[in-house]
């Protein structure tokens, strides 16, 4: 399976320094884990402002420490229009989640 993580990407961010990368990448996938709860929160509670907010945020941070598929995901997730369609984007961000809290612990 090909790498979640743009690891080129965070070497260059991190200086070559795999401690301050494992730092980022810890800080993302806390933070990560945050929002990931308060999406499936906001799509139980059809909260539409709210699923758009958490997936700036997760636009964001997975795109600073070098995840293009979550930020991807992230993007195309705050500019849907109804949570129906929001459920699987949430869902796919859950994988992908996972998959890079994995690849992360290598």
């Amino acid at each position: 399976m090909a790498s979640l993580i743009d690891w080129e990407y965070l070497a260059a961010l991190s200086g070559g320094d795999r401690e301050f990368e494992q730092e980022l990448l810890q800080t993302f996938i806390d933070d990560a884990q945050l929002r990931l709860n308060s999406l499936m929160a906001a799509v139980a509670s059809e909260n539409l402002e709210q699923i758009k907010r958490d997936a700036h945020h997760l636009k964001g941070s997975s795109g600073n420490v070098g995840i293009p598929a979550m930020q991807t995901v992230a993007a195309e997730l705050e500019q849907q229009t109804n949570v129906a369609a929001a459920q699987p984007l949430v869902e796919k961000l859950h994988q992908l989640y996972s998959s890079v809290t994995s690849e992360a612990a290598v």
